[in-house]
């Protein structure tokens, strides 16, 4: 052709032109069939040749020409072939199903053809990447939506061992695999779009209403199973993928280097270490997607079929690699090499640099471990995939759902009877059958993962290089253990915080539901015109953000909750818990294990727990499977090998979040370790860091003791583990003497606070929403303390009656503290709006809440006092008169409205114990006043005075220093400090007078 190649636009629209041609001669060309009229009246003429004897020289004169305008043209060269061609292809492949396999094969042996095509396709498949990144989901296209019609063409295209290579070795080769597995995460205007019509439950606004919005969900999730399909069907091609390398390397290389690289570069990023090509998180959450969906639901037909086929291995049944029974291994050398996902990863013992100097370990625990799935359970209450009563994610819904959706992709499961075989033992397998030549007759009877032959799509199947022998594969591979690996790393890289995310919108969701309809209910009380306006603008306020909630957690659902994503996360649990419990057994192992393993295994706990639609039922959810689970954060959670503290809270709130579920709370009681160790561990880890949660739990645990608890008495309490509490505190009383001092001084220090904060808002005149909210917790904080400590005098009064009375003085000294801040404070009104939380109702946090254990204390001890009367008890009314406690305090607790507390005979019983208490104490006050007839005087009494608490003479004395003071003040001194409190001198011994001869004994205080 004479035409003039000058000029980069008019070479673009040249190229544009002939691509164009091309496109127009292949749909004539799906239009010549034998039932085609116009094309039978041609084929009579005889004048012209058939269009498929002319179809390939026209074609081949088109590229001909298209690369010679590419050749002609350098500066045009990646607007074509990151422009022009990806369309065309696309154009010729079809944007969605059923796809043009033929045609586009044709093209693509066509531009093979020409030696220009290497680099071009090259820039095709860059381009397709890049593409993917961008591609927003548009709900009129579902499900073909999004990346889905780039990644289709490239699963296609690099379904040839020819483009594979050309792919393998571009320098873009991991930067566009990431490219392929991003996805665009809609913004607030995308999910307007995507999800215009939005319901929540009790709604009556006018945006959507339930079935439209199901149906919007149903079609977004089609769109992302496509994705997700497409995903996983690109990295199977990536695994299968043999390069021709030196030295050989043997199927999985290839993509267990991507992750490793991949796997850095994120790390990097999370130090702060940037470049300039970081990955963005969809990438993560796709691949641990991906690399879930292969371990739980089995390996594509690709990567497995081939490889087992004619090797003398047994198939066993359709089941993924976690939902194996019987006998388990895993590869402890993971935990010991420098690998990419562990090698900076802090362990539970401390960093690897240290517990490599430290740490001595024998070489044959460090290889690998071996166990029975099963064997940490209890035999009774032991639930495998061995076991006739199948685990949560094995039951036969979720097997059904799983096969519909496996039938649906054409993927197979793998499953192998006995060990666990990595890809490197099935790859001798592959070698012995390239070299006999047998390889891609075998493949050819397969079906194609496009639902379409391979006849009829033409597509050539890739297969590995005949020249490797099993000699020169490399020992480094990939196998399906490192894929766990790998996966929980990626899970604490990323997905971990898209959970998090997404239970922060939906409890978020909840806030704005209950903030609506208070808002609604006031409008409607309310008669004052500029309130009912400022109302209603606060309520489009509120609905606006409880309308993005919605659709968050609508997105956060579509995206993260699959029914088969929940199966795998159950089974990945029930496979780390496992693990984790057997290295447990060995600690120069143990040590070793990376602290993402714990905190992969129960952050994925939980939010598989908490997840949104639910995975099963809370009574069935630990017993069906995770009973082990239990066993492990009871057994674990004060474990002094594990070093972290905040590994230990995480292990601690899990108790925390657990128990306050009746179901769960039976999982606890039905657990032997929990038994055996959890009362006793409880009290030990009440101190300065951990005591909230521990708080929580005992409160849980002895839910439905108690005067403040009359109303619901026993409803979800835990009698078992009552008793056990109890018989843990009498049988060590050490323990228990130092589990009530951290109790004394923790209430102690929680009520300051709450009369500091209440102070400051006084003299501001104002409730500032910072400082409301710290009064709510810490009354929240100091409520919860309250009860803990009315649960210890009704269980344990001898502690306070019984010896000496520094409990008892303790005890009332705090009772009297409290009663003064919350009963004779200036405006109770004011207190009530500042420990109220907001949208909080006035019935649910009152004074009532914190006087009520309070009062439970006073009759517990004073029933208590009559059951032990013939024992020498201390004076409880006789303490609390020497505490100067104005009786009037207890005439305002009688006084006080108990009707939404209290119910019943008991309480008025309990009502009628304390006004007697109150009787008591007023007549003993009197008297002491009537008798009291002489003033202190003299300068020998006053030296006798203890100058601590002015109450007591100074009877002991420390040793070395010679300070005096009253025992009492002394040894509630030496409960938290070993020092003088006078001087700072470490107190070796306190020395007192023996009642009888006044002379000094020497007492050692340790």
């Amino acid at each position: 052709m004479g035409f003039s190649y000058s000029g980069s636009s008019i070479s673009r629209y040249y190229a544009n032109y002939l691509l164009s041609c091309l496109t127009r001669l292949l749909e004539v060309r799906c239009l010549d069939k034998p039932g085609s009229a116009y094309f039978e009246k041609l084929r009579r003429l005889r004048r012209f040749a058939p269009l498929k004897e002319l179809f390939y020289p026209i074609s081949h004169g088109i590229l001909e020409e298209f690369f010679n305008v590419i050749q002609s043209s350098e500066g045009s060269f990646e607007y074509i072939a990151c422009g022009a061609v990806p369309s065309c292809f696309l154009g010729i492949f079809g944007i969605h199903e059923p796809h043009d396999y033929a045609s586009l094969d044709q093209v693509l042996d066509l531009f093979l053809e020409f030696p220009g095509s290497d680099p071009l396709l090259q820039h095709l498949i860059v381009a397709l990447s890049c593409s993917c990144k961008v591609a927003p989901l548009v709900l009129t296209d579902c499900p073909y939506s999004g990346s889905y019609q780039y990644l289709a063409l490239v699963c296609h295209i690099l379904r040839r061992k020819t483009m594979m290579v050309l792919w393998w070795k571009s320098p873009d080769f991991e930067f566009s695999l990431e490219g392929f597995l991003s996805m665009k995460r809609p913004n607030k205007q995308d999910l307007h779009c995507l999800i215009p019509s939005v319901w929540w439950p009790g709604s009556c606004e006018d945006v959507g209403c339930e079935s439209s919005m199901m149906l919007t969900m149903t079609a977004l999730s089609g769109a992302m199973n496509k994705i997700e399909e497409m995903h996983r069907r690109l990295c199977s091609l990536v695994i299968h993928f043999v390069p021709r390398a030196t030295p050989c390397q043997p199927p999985g290389s290839v993509f267990k280097t991507f992750l490793q690289n991949f796997i850095l570069k994120v790390r990097g990023a999370e130090h702060k270490m940037t470049s300039s090509n970081v990955s963005n998180n969809s990438v993560v959450v796709s691949l641990y997607t991906v690399i879930l969906h292969f371990l739980s639901e089995g390996f594509p037909v690709e990567c497995i079929s081939g490889f087992v086929k004619g090797s003398g291995v047994n198939l066993g049944a359709n089941v993924g690699f976690l939902h194996r029974g019987g006998k388990r291994r895993f590869p402890v050398e993971l935990f010991f090499t420098g690998d990419a996902n562990c090698a900076g990863a802090r362990r539970i013992g401390g960093s690897l640099n240290h517990l490599v100097n430290s740490q001595l370990f024998n070489e044959e625990q460090t290889k690998e471990v071996q166990w029975i799935e099963g064997c940490m359970d209890d035999e009774e209450t032991t639930v495998t995939h061995s076991t006739i009563q199948k685990p949560c994610c094995c039951s036969s819904s979720d097997v059904d759902d799983i096969q519909t959706v496996e039938d649906s992709i054409g993927y197979t499961s793998r499953g192998l009877k006995g060990f666990c075989i990595p890809i490197s033992e099935r790859s001798l397998n592959v070698v012995t059958l390239c070299n006999s030549r047998s390889l891609g007759d075998e493949i050819v009877d397969k079906p194609s993962s496009s639902n379409q032959s391979e006849v009829d799509t033409g597509c050539r199947s890739l297969q590995c290089p005949e020249s490797i022998t099993a000699s020169e594969l490399s020992l480094e591979v990939l196998r399906e253990e490192e894929l766990l690996d790998m996966m929980l790393f990626l899970y604490h890289l990323g997905v971990a915080p898209n959970f998090r995310q997404a239970f922060y919108y939906m409890s978020h969701q909840s806030q704005s539901i209950s903030l609506l309809d208070d808002t609604d209910k006031q409008i409607r009380e309310r008669s004052c015109i500029e309130q009912v306006k400022r109302l209603k603008e606060a309520r489009n306020v509120y609905r606006e953000e409880l309308v993005d909630c919605v659709r968050q957690c609508a997105w956060y659902r579509i995206s993260l909750f699959s029914r088969w994503k929940q199966r795998g996360m159950y089974a990945t649990c029930m496979w780390v818990v496992e693990l984790l419990l057997v290295l447990s057994n060995t600690d120069s192992v143990f040590c070793y294990v990376p602290e993402f393993y714990l905190e992969s295994l129960v952050d994925s706990f939980h939010a598989l727990r908490k997840s949104d639609p639910s995975f099963v039922s809370s009574a069935i959810f630990i017993k069906q499977g995770l009973a082990s689970f239990v066993t492990f954060v009871v057994k674990h959670f004060n474990d002094p090998r594990i070093l972290s503290a905040d590994i230990k809270d995480l292990l601690l709130h899990s108790i925390s979040s657990l128990v306050q579920c009746k179901d769960y709370l039976v999982a606890f009681e039905d657990n032997k370790e929990a038994i055996q160790r959890l009362p006793r561990a409880l009290l030990l880890a009440f101190d300065n860091r951990s005591w909230i949660p521990v708080a929580n739990i005992i409160l849980r645990l002895c839910k439905g003791s108690g005067f403040s608890y009359s109303n619901h008495a026993g409803s979800s309490s835990s009698a078992l583990f009552q008793v056990l509490l109890r018989e843990a505190c009498v049988h060590d009383e050490a323990l228990f003497s130092s589990f009530l001092n951290r109790l004394f001084n923790t209430l102690s220090w929680t009520m300051t606070e709450l009369s500091v904060s209440i102070r400051e808002m006084q003299e501001n005149y104002q409730i500032g929403d910072l400082q409301q909210r710290k009064c709510s917790v810490v009354f929240d904080l100091s409520c919860n303390l309250a009860k803990i400590l009315e649960f210890c005098t009704c269980e344990i009064p001898q502690a306070f009656l019984l010896g000496p009375d520094m409990n008892l003085r303790r005890l009332t000294e705090l009772i009297i503290f409290i009663l003064n801040h919350i009963i004779f404070t200036s405006d109770s009104e004011f207190f009530d709006m500042s420990v109220r939380r907001p949208c909080q109702y006035q019935e649910k946090t009152n004074r009532a809440i914190i006087l009520a254990p309070l009062v439970g204390i006073i009759t517990s001890l004073m029933d208590a006092h009559t059951n032990l009367e013939p024992m020498e008890l201390n004076d409880v009314v006789g303490v609390f008169v020497s505490m100067d406690c104005p009786a009037t305090v207890f005439q305002c607790l009688l006084g006080y409205n108990w009707s939404n507390v209290l119910r019943g005979d008991a309480s008025l019983t309990k009502l009628a114990k304390l006004e007697e208490f109150s009787s008591n104490l007023r007549s003993r006050t009197e008297a002491i006043k009537r008798t009291e007839s002489f003033v202190r005087t003299g300068d020998n009494e006053a030296e006798d005075c203890c100058c601590i608490c002015y109450a007591c003479n100074s009877d002991a004395m420390f040793e070395p220093c010679h300070h005096k003071s009253c025992h009492g003040c002394i040894t509630r001194h030496l409960l938290n400090g070993q020092r003088c409190f006078f001087c700072n001198a470490i107190v070796t011994s306190v020395v007192k007078p023996e009642p009888r001869n006044h002379s000094w004994e020497t007492r050692g205080w340790l």
